[in-house]
């Protein structure tokens, strides 16, 4: 019979997993590689206000190099495009935003990871490998859940879930823009759309892993035991 510790240990391990996968798959958003890969495919719209893909991309980088790196707000202000700011400062107002808010769920998936870690190897320590396993697959499994609801309210009612994902980190409002300001010219409505798709196929792919390595492992150890 398991003890209390530990089934608070395994629940604790098994939220941790679905924070770590996901926020994991939307870090590699933030990426050169990425950004190349969306913008050179065939279906992605071009700007019909002039920037060449080449330009989306240089800016682009720019720009998510500015969230994921942390810097100053001189990195976007300063930039210039034929004699003229790229940016507005509202729009480099709202970035500042979207980067505090990413550098906190950043935080947030450091210390789930480090728990997971600990949490792991205390279970690990106390000979506890099958509940180990268990959340592993636990995790894995509550993650489809959770990625499948999100895809669905996506899927179902796009504007509706891009709206209030935006209402959690930022003022009602303060991400909307025109159509011809650089925001919405480097990152379109495609973008985003793709941007779910793939932090869903992304946390798939971990989920997967994830439900496989716990269940090959649980498995493992009742032939061990037998």
């Amino acid at each position: 019979m398991p003890s209390l510790l530990n089934r608070i240990l395994k629940t604790l391990l098994a939220l941790l997993v679905p924070l770590i996968l996901m926020i994991g798959s939307a870090q590699l958003l933030a990426t050169d590689p990425y950004l190349a890969f969306e913008y050179g495919k065939a279906s992605f719209p071009p700007d019909t206000f002039g920037y060449s893909q080449e330009q989306r991309f240089v800016l682009a980088s720019a720009n998510a190099s500015y969230v994921r790196d942390n810097l100053p707000s001189e990195a976007l202000s300063s930039q210039m495009l034929d004699g003229k700011p790229v940016y507005s400062q509202r729009e480099v107002t709202h970035m500042a935003d979207v980067q505090s808010a990413y550098q906190s769920v950043v935080r947030l998936w450091q210390v789930a990871f480090i728990l997971f870690l600990l949490i792991g190897l205390i279970l690990w320590q106390k000979g506890e490998q099958a509940a180990l396993a268990s959340a592993i697959q636990s995790g894995g499994l509550l993650t489809v859940a959770l990625i499948g609801s999100i895809a669905l309210l996506a899927l179902l009612a796009w504007q509706v879930w891009f709206d209030n994902f935006h209402l959690i980190f930022f003022e009602p409002g303060s991400w909307l823009f025109a159509y011809s300001d650089a925001l919405i010219r480097l990152f379109p409505l495609q973008f985003w759309m793709d941007a779910t798709f793939m932090i869903t196929a992304f946390s798939l792919l971990g989920i997967l892993l994830a439900a496989f390595i716990g269940w090959r492992w649980r498995l493992a150890l009742r032939r061990g035991q037998a």
